[in-house]
């Protein structure tokens, strides 16, 4: 799933709320409405909430999903239900009564760092796909413009990771990042 900075700023919006309604005994139902409600109240300068519609938390959900799975976790989606029948919908693949039962007994206070975590890993993911990539003679300009600038303070071995530099500079990183890249993987070989 190519995941957007839409998808992210919903879904990390999304999880509190949900989180909350874990918690409470027995956890909470939200339809798709009162989800995204509760949403816009506590994140009210969150913009892609504050836009959203109930029918596209759908999407913002499997990024939820997409950690629960990750980490082996109760399915905290099972807490929204369809407006009209008050259940999850067929697709949802297991039986939700059984699934709110995990998702109550669960401490998500202990994988709330995670969850953010997960959630800067996939806006890393989402820029490096969106970088504009380099030609391999446009990234060896750069790098050696940047080597020649900065020799004095960059760390004794990083031209033995030249090829590192210039692969990640086509990629499209930026020539801090991909030179902080090769510092890193200086001091790793200097500490073992």
């Amino acid at each position: 799933m190519n995941v957007t900075e839409t998808d992210l700023a919903i879904a990390s919006a999304l999880y509190p709320v949900m989180v909350e309604c874990a918690r409470q005994s027995p956890p909470r139902k939200l339809t798709y409405g009162q989800l995204l409600a509760e949403a816009q109240r506590r994140f009210p300068e969150n913009e892609a909430v504050l836009r959203a519609i109930p029918i596209s938390l759908g999407r913002r959900l499997d990024v939820v999903r997409m950690f629960l799975n990750e980490h082996a976790l109760p399915d905290l989606t099972s807490l929204v239900v369809n407006a009209d029948t008050g259940e999850v919908g067929s697709a949802f693949g297991a039986d939700p009564v059984h699934v709110r039962e995990q998702v109550a007994a669960f401490d998500w206070g202990t994988v709330s760092e995670e969850f953010d975590l997960h959630i800067d890993g996939l806006r890393k993911e989402a820029a490096a796909r969106s970088r504009p990539k380099r030609k391999r003679d446009e990234a060896k300009n750069l790098m050696s413009a940047h080597y020649q600038q900065h020799r004095a303070a960059l760390p004794k071995g990083i031209d033995a990771h030249r090829e590192l530099i210039i692969e990640l500079l086509v990629d499209g990183l930026s020539v801090e990042d991909a030179f902080e890249a090769a510092a890193s993987e200086v001091r790793k070989k200097a500490s073992t």
